[in-house]
C-alpha cells in the first residue's frame, strides 16, 4: 500500500533573538509632557488652596506637583525594554513593580501605530499591539519610526526586517497606521475605490451631525443670550418678557419666532461642519487590493490631519452591508461597511456616504458578486397588517400621552390647548404609517450563489449580504402573536460582524427553506 505524499510545509524564517531593545530617547520629553497634562488640575487646585495664605507657597506646590508628575514620566523610559523572540513578543516595564508581559505572535490581532502633536513634532510613533484578548493591549510609548515599522512587520509576518525593509506587505491582522509619524512604501496594488469630491454633498445629509449642530446651538444660546443682539441681528428685541415692547401673551406667539431661527442657524451649522468633518475624515481616501503573504488583503487609507491605514486580509470577509438613511436616499446615497472576523472592529467602514451605484460596484468588487443590486423575495401581506396595527397603537399611546398637559393646563390653568393632542396624533399616524409602509417594502430575503442577502428597516434601510460558508447556526423564533398569523423571527448566527444577521416576519414555512436552502448540512438533520 503506498503511503500518500504530504506536501512539504515551507519553511518560516525565523527571528532571531534580538537584544533587549529601549524607548526612544525623546520619550524621556514625551512621557513627562503626558504626565503634565493629566496633573494640570491637582497642580492649580493645589496652588490656589495653599496660595490663599501666601502667594510663593501657592507657587512653590504648583512647582513641586509638576517637578514630581515629571520624575514619575521619566520612570517609563528608565524601565522599559522589549524584544522580539521568534515566537514571542516580551516587554518588561515598572520599577517597583517589575512587570513582564508576553505574547505569542500568532496571537497578535492588530498593531496600531499613532500620534499625538507632540509625538509628530518629535518624530516618535506610540504603538499598540492588539492580542484580542479584552483589556490585552500592549503599549509601547514611544518609539522612533523606523523603530516602530520595524517592529509592526515583525509582528505581523514573523520574518526578521530591516528599516528598509517595504512596510505596505499586509499580514493577517488589521493595521492603523497613522501615516504623519511612520513612512511607508506608497501603496501597490488594485485601487478599488478612491474619494471623488462630489460625495461631500452627502455630508449634510446625516441626521446625526443635525443633532450635535441643534445640541450646540441650544448650549450657545442659553450661555449667551443676554449678550446677542437680537436687535441688530435680526430685529427681534427680547427684554422683559416681551419680544419688541409687546408681551409674550401665549407660547404659540414664540415658537413661531424661535422655530423658523432655530432651523436657519442649525442647517447653516450643520452644512459648514458637516463638510469640514467629511473632508478632514475622509481626506485621500482609497482602498487598494494587494498581495499579502497569505492572500489579497483589502488595504484602506484615509485622513487629514490623522491619516490611518487599515489592512483587512480577504480571508476574512465574510460579506458587507450596505445602509439607506433617509435624506441621503432621497439624494441616491448609500454606506458600505464589510462583514470581517477576528478583528477589534469587525463592521469596519469601506467608503464614507458615497453613491449607491459606487457602493454597489465597490461591493461587488470586494464580495466577488453582485449582492446588492439582487431582487429580494418579499414576505406578504402579513407583515403589512402587523405594522400598520403597530402604528395605530402607537398613536393612541402619543394622542393619550398629550392628553395629559392638556387637561393639567386647562383644570389648574383654565386655558385648553386643544390643538396639542390633535397635532401629536396627526403627527404620529403620519409618521408611523408611513414607517410601517417604508418597512414593507423594504423586508424581503434571497439567496444567491454564495450570499445570504437580507434587507430590512423602515426609514433607513439596511441591506446585508453575508456568506453562507459563515453561517454556523439558526434561531427560529415564534411570539404568541407570531404563531398566530404564522410569521416567525429567524436569526442567522455567524463569527463576522455583530455575529448575527436578524431575518424578520418571514413566514414560518419560508424560514425553514431558507434555513436548509442556506446550509443544508448544518440543517438536514433536523428536518429529517
Amino acid at each position: 500500500m503506498s503511503t500518500p505524499e504530504v506536501p512539504e510545509t515551507p519553511e518560516v524564517p525565523e527571528i532571531p533573538d534580538a537584544e533587549w531593545q529601549r524607548l526612544a530617547g525623546w520619550t524621556a520629553i514625551v512621557s513627562p509632557l503626558s504626565t503634565l497634562r493629566q496633573a494640570i488640575i491637582p497642580a492649580a487646585v493645589g496652588a490656589f488652596g495653599a496660595g490663599q495664605a501666601n502667594v510663593l507657597i501657592g507657587l512653590l506646590v504648583a512647582l513641586g506637583i509638576a517637578a514630581v508628575a515629571a520624575l514619575a514620566g521619566l520612570v517609563p523610559w528608565l524601565t522599559t525594554t522589549y524584544r522580539v523572540t521568534p515566537t514571542h513578543l516580551e516587554v518588561r516595564k515598572g520599577l517597583l513593580n517589575r512587570t513582564a508581559l508576553t505574547a505569542r505572535l500568532d496571537r497578535v490581532r492588530s498593531v496600531d501605530l499613532s500620534s499625538t502633536l507632540i509625538h509628530r513634532a518629535l518624530g516618535v510613533t506610540k504603538v499598540n499591539v492588539g492580542t484580542g484578548v479584552d483589556e490585552g493591549q500592549i503599549t509601547l510609548d514611544s518609539l522612533t519610526k523606523e523603530a516602530a515599522a520595524r517592529l509592526r512587520r515583525e509582528l505581523l509576518h514573523a520574518a526578521p526586517s530591516t528599516p528598509a525593509t517595504s512596510a505596505t506587505s499586509a499580514g493577517p491582522a488589521e493595521v492603523a497606521a497613522d501615516a504623519s509619524s511612520v513612512e511607508e512604501a506608497p501603496a501597490a496594488g488594485e485601487v478599488v475605490a478612491k474619494l471623488d469630491w462630489s460625495w461631500i454633498k452627502y455630508a449634510p445629509l446625516n441626521l446625526k451631525n443635525l443633532a450635535i449642530a441643534l445640541g450646540g446651538l441650544a448650549a450657545f444660546f442659553g450661555a449667551f443670550s443676554d449678550v446677542i443682539p437680537w436687535e441688530r441681528m435680526i430685529g427681534i428685541r427680547v427684554e422683559d418678557g416681551e419680544i419688541n415692547g409687546r408681551p409674550i401673551d401665549s407660547l404659540l406667539h414664540m415658537l413661531v419666532l424661535a422655530i423658523p431661527i432655530a432651523l436657519v442657524a442649525a442647517a447653516i451649522v450643520w452644512a459648514v461642519g458637516s463638510c469640514v468633518g467629511y473632508a478632514v475624515r475622509w481626506w485621500d481616501l482609497q482602498v487598494v487590493r494587494e498581495q499579502g503573504r497569505e492572500g489579497t488583503t483589502l488595504r484602506r487609507s484615509f485622513g487629514l490631519t490623522s491619516t490611518r491605514a487599515t489592512t483587512v486580509e480577504e480571508a476574512k470577509v465574510r460579506g458587507a452591508t450596505s445602509a439607506v438613511g433617509p435624506l441621503i436616499g432621497l439624494a441616491g446615497g448609500a454606506d458600505l461597511n464589510l462583514l470581517t472576523t477576528g478583528l477589534d472592529d469587525n463592521s469596519p467602514a469601506v467608503l464614507p456616504t458615497a453613491p449607491e451605484s459606487v457602493v454597489s460596484a465597490v461591493g461587488t468588487n470586494i464580495l466577488g458578486e453582485d449582492a446588492f443590486t439582487a431582487e429580494l423575495t418579499g414576505h406578504g401581506p402579513r407583515p403589512r397588517r402587523r405594522y400598520w396595527f403597530r402604528a395605530a397603537v402607537a398613536t393612541v399611546i402619543w394622542t393619550l400621552v398629550a392628553l395629559v398637559p392638556t387637561v393639567l393646563i386647562g383644570v389648574f390653568g383654565d386655558t385648553w390647548i386643544w390643538w396639542l393632542p390633535v397635532t401629536v396624533m396627526v403627527i404620529a399616524l403620519g409618521l408611523g404609517l408611513v414607517g410601517a409602509e417604508l418597512r414593507h417594502r423594504h423586508l424581503g430575503h434571497t439567496l444567491t450563489d454564495r450570499y445570504l442577502v437580507v434587507r430590512s428597516g423602515s426609514y433607513t434601510a439596511v441591506r446585508t449580504a453575508l456568506q453562507t460558508d459563515g453561517v454556523i447556526g439558526w434561531r427560529v423564533k415564534q411570539t404568541f402573536f407570531d404563531r398566530r398569523i404564522g410569521l416567525a423571527q429567524v436569526t442567522a448566527m455567524t463569527a463576522a460582524g455583530q455575529e448575527y444577521v436578524a431575518i424578520p416576519d418571514v413566514p414560518l414555512e419560508t424560514a425553514v427553506a431558507l434555513a436548509a436552502a442556506a446550509t443544508p448540512r448544518t440543517v438536514s438533520g433536523f428536518l429529517e
